[in-house]
């Protein structure tokens, strides 16, 4: 028997397909219904369950997911791109989604080529996973004064990697809670005076790889003070572990300075790079990705609006008249097809910002091209505002359109609201470079 979607279906003159092409790329429905019935075949996977799981089961679930979807990667031989399908599949980041998104993307930018040689392809079989700690407890956006210090010791060859006090603490690292075993920490060079080495000098934010749990046994290492800090608002990113990371005196080589721009010389002279901000492109990565994950949330929650509002019946039109689908609501309407539009636009406009990204970053790195960054940095500052704030707004405003059914954690929309709205506090715009500060950072994580 028909439902009334069929219906609706059968009615409109509106071309599916169509519609698809603008908003996905070649191929990618294809590998998705691929992937999606190797998946659905799996039980692992069923989602059904996961709202019934506390903080720590949900880690662990998402550690096991991951672990089968690794084997699944190498039982079909999905490429990298069929690989990220499958994670996003689960609409959940895992525990390694910022490995993916921070650890490896600084090290392919920021490190040489003597050191991407070392370390991706470690990454990549994920013997090493890493996370990003940035953000202090005591700053976030205001990169410019983080506490945590990178001092050079001429006599050993090494940096020692310091949080001074508490409230240098690194804090919400992603991945750091259980899963990392490797950090890159942004922290303040500081190197001695020539001719006086018990004195230095600040030569601001820097990159350094840093070994935080051992290899063989996933203890943490000496020095090293890390875990999670629990659950998050809404109970949103539940199957990422955030964590903190102190350091006291942890020692690390002088190769594991990120050094394509910026070096240190085994006699602690600091070389410039030939641009300061060199560096700077990195610093909108994250936040380029942000308008079309926000669209592709608020897509899904009001499609979910809009099959409830179609199958959901309630008053007559006229008093012997049958009940009227919630859609047909001069009300629902006007809520819930704007979204639809805003979240396409958003779609549209972000797989622009991110082509956009792409082509300055190869401008910046491989020509040291700057004509495009402060444009760059702007636009993706102004989209990520605007795209955070009225996504948020419009998956609660799809949520409401669907009644008390809307609150269910059963009905998709609440764990799509807990993931987006955090997009509202993270990403924070750091201050101007200050006068010490050769090599802006990357943004927070």
């Amino acid at each position: 028997m028909p439902t009334p979607l069929d219906a609706i279906r059968t009615d409109t003159t509106i071309a599916p397909y169509k519609i698809g092409n603008l908003l996905f790329d070649p191929g990618y429905r294809e590998a998705r219904i691929r992937i999606t019935s190797i998946l659905a075949s799996d039980r692992i996977f069923d989602k059904s369950r996961r709202p019934h799981l506390n903080h720590r089961q949900l880690l662990h679930l998402s550690l096991r997911i991951f672990k089968r979807l690794l084997e699944l990667r190498d039982a079909h031989g999905w490429s990298d791109l069929e690989f990220t399908l499958a994670c996003r599949l689960q609409d959940e980041p895992l525990p390694t989604s910022f490995h993916d998104m921070t650890f490896v993307p600084a090290i392919a930018s920021q490190g040489t080529q003597e050191q991407q040689a070392h370390w991706l392809p470690r990454c990549k079989r994920y013997e090493v996973i890493g996370c990003y700690a940035q953000t202090e407890l005591a700053h976030g956006s205001n990169v410019q004064e983080l506490e945590t210090a990178a001092r050079f010791d001429v006599t050993s060859g090494e940096f020692v990697i310091s949080s001074p006090r508490l409230e240098s603490t690194k804090w919400w690292i992603g991945g750091s809670g259980v899963m990392a075993n490797h950090t890159i920490v942004q922290a303040v060079l500081y190197l001695p005076l020539p001719g006086n080495p018990l004195e230095y000098k600040p030569y601001g934010p820097h990159l350094f790889i840093v070994p935080v749990r051992s290899l063989g046994t996933h203890e943490p290492l000496p020095g090293i003070t890390i875990g999670g800090i629990g659950p998050k608002a809404y109970g949103g990113f539940g199957a990422v572990d955030n964590g903190f990371l102190r350091f006291r005196e942890v020692r690390i080589p002088r190769e594991n300075m990120l050094m394509r721009h910026a070096q240190v010389t085994l006699t602690g002279e600091y070389v410039r790079p030939a641009h300061d901000k060199l560096s700077y492109g990195n610093m909108v990565a994250l936040r380029a990705a942000i308008p079309a994950n926000l669209g592709w949330s608020l897509a899904k929650a009001v499609t979910i609006a809009l099959r409830y509002c179609i199958h959901r019946r309630q008053f007559a039109a006229t008093p012997d008249g049958p009940e009227q689908p919630v859609i047909t609501y001069a009300s629902v309407k006007h809520r819930l097809y704007p979204l639809l539009a805003t979240s396409y636009a958003y779609i549209i406009a972000g797989r622009g910002l991110w082509a956009m990204y792409q082509k300055m970053v190869e401008e910046v790195v491989q020509r040291g091209n700057m004509e495009s960054l402060a444009e760059m940095h702007s636009l993706s500052t102004a989209l990520k505002v605007k795209s955070s704030t009225d996504c948020a707004k419009g998956l609660e405003e799809a949520r409401k359109c669907m009644g008390g059914h809307g609150y269910s954690h059963m009905s998709g929309i609440g764990p799509l609201f807990a993931n987006a709205t955090a997009s509202q506090t993270y990403e924070g715009l750091s201050q101007a470079p200050s006068h010490h500060n050769p090599s802006p950072p990357l943004p927070l994580s």
